[in-house]
């Protein structure tokens, strides 16, 4: 290191500083170099202070939607209650995926979750680019690769337990399940649930209509109004703008709706008679810990019923709703999943 002390200022030298000095004053602040308008090639990723985990989230909408993205929302919040450094992004659309996730690897995230079946390409297309970055999807289907996890959604297990409130509540026998897509996720629910109501009455039936998309809420309401129709009464939904749209049906046909995968009963008060909760924190506890430990290899995670991570929330308004009865064969139906006497089936597709 050198002391100004030991420095030997030539004439040259000290002109071009002073020239420098004018031009200064006279221009006044810099004006800053614009933008480079190519995309800057992807960097290694960042690595974190020593002792220090951080976990990212991101969310095709809102943190406080009642549903799938405040699921992810809760979940993130009860890990940065461990001590973790956690981040997200909320109402990320699939066009933007890739830059939001390649900006969390760059900031030294060893753990992003992207929670969304419709995420999948982003997914994979920046793991590879990161290899030392784990990350996840909310495929269902389990693809997966070194550095990428899928996460199962086993809401037909829940599904089946809301056909014993279904069979007890709707007046026609007539069940409607709403699809963003039909994937086998969401196929497997509506399946399920009729499966369940048959338990109380046989000759429940079931009508699947799969809305095309995830969000319009007006385009489902219209399908549930068109399931109306035909005599639904009760519905079951995979996806937030099919439980909003079938929400909006009920209120105008009397009839009744599921909460997905959080607690909408405010959504409806007086529709949402019982809602299926997804409890994400113990999956992205999992995550974390076979991230620390070095064991996260391609996994598929399954958290359903018997962990705790599935459950039914009734709308305390309409609690009086369900008979004793369907509370009784609730609880049983939960029991026998867990010790393993009752297997919910999977049917992923029609037949």
């Amino acid at each position: 290191m050198f002391s100004h002390k030991s420095i030997r200022w030539s004439p040259l030298i000290l002109a071009i500083l002073v020239v420098a000095l004018v031009l200064t004053a006279c221009g006044g602040a810099a004006t800053p170099a614009p933008a480079p308008t190519a995309a800057p090639a992807a960097q290694a990723p960042t690595a974190a202070p020593a002792g220090t985990f951080k976990m990212a989230l991101v969310l095709t909408g809102p943190p406080d939607d009642n549903s799938w993205n405040e699921a992810g929302y809760n979940a993130i919040k009860a890990i940065e209650a461990k001590g973790v450094e956690i981040a997200y992004s909320e109402s990320v659309a699939d066009a933007d995926v890739a830059r939001v996730l390649r900006q969390y690897s760059d900031q030294g995230f060893q753990m992003i979750v992207a929670h969304s079946f419709s995420f999948q390409d982003g997914t994979f297309q920046v793991a590879s680019e990161y290899p030392n970055v784990n990350y996840a999807w909310a495929g269902g289907i389990n693809r997966t690769a070194k550095n990428v996890a899928d996460y199962d959604q086993p809401f037909y297990e829940a599904a089946y337990l809301v056909g014993i409130v279904a069979a007890h509540v709707s007046k026609s026998g007539k069940l409607g399940a709403l699809y963003g897509f039909d994937i086998p996720v969401c196929h497997s629910m509506g399946e399920a649930m009729v499966l369940g109501a048959k338990t109380v009455n046989p000759n429940a039936t079931l009508i699947q209509t799969a809305v095309g998309d995830w969000v319009d809420v007006a385009k489902a309401k219209e399908a549930a109004l068109a399931q109306a129709d035909a005599g639904v009464d009760y519905w079951i939904e995979c996806g937030e703008g099919p439980a909003l749209g079938a929400i909006e049906a009920a209120k105008q046909t009397g009839g009744y709706a599921t909460g997905y995968v959080g607690d909408m009963s405010e959504n409806g008060p007086d529709s949402v008679i019982v809602n299926l909760v997804w409890d994400l924190e113990p999956l992205f506890t999992q995550m974390m810990n076979d991230t620390q430990d070095g064991t996260f290899n391609a996994p598929y995670y399954r958290f359903g019923v018997k962990e705790g991570a599935l459950k039914l929330v009734y709308n305390p308004k309409l609690k009086d709703k369900v008979p004793q009865g369907a509370l009784d064969g609730i609880d049983a139906s939960i029991k026998k999943i867990a010790d393993g006497s009752l297997t919910v089936p999977f049917i992923g597709e029609a037949k």
